[in-house]
């Protein structure tokens, strides 16, 4: 795993393909699977890119956490129109940071219809870029 700090502002996460994502308490982290943009030359850590140059398989950490929501918008399409279905609100808060940065993301959730939307409130950022393999499964 390769990990990059305060990159926040060579990425561009406004039509990502999220997966899982985990908050303890302190930290929040967030699987992205597709459609990271990477400037800066920060794409050559990522093997998984596709043919737009768009990036995936890393997580986006967020350290410090003081607000963390992340709202998943789902849908279905019927007779050739979407049809939005209630959100799904995942709002967590941890401890008040003197200093905190606004990290906005917005995208869809991987194998669902949907629309998502997160803010995270936090000191710090990191960016992990995962293997090929990783994370593997451990016997």
């Amino acid at each position: 795993m390769k990990i990059i700090k305060d990159c926040w502002a060579m990425l561009g996460a406004s039509e990502c393909q999220y997966g899982a994502h985990m908050f303890d308490g302190t930290n929040a982290m967030i699987y992205v699977s597709h459609w990271l943009a990477a400037f800066g030359g920060l794409d050559r850590f990522f093997w998984r890119k596709n043919s737009d140059g768009f990036v995936g398989h890393c997580l986006l950490v967020f350290l410090d956490v003081e607000r963390f929501n992340f709202i998943v918008n789902p849908y279905v399409r019927e007779e050739g129109g979407i049809i939005w279905r209630d959100p799904v609100n995942f709002i967590y808060s941890g401890v008040t940071q003197e200093k905190t940065s606004r990290y906005e993301l917005e995208g869809s959730l991987q194998g669902f219809a949907s629309s998502v939307s997160i803010v995270v409130e936090a000191r710090e950022f990191e960016l992990h870029v995962l293997d090929e393999n990783e994370p593997a499964r451990q016997a």
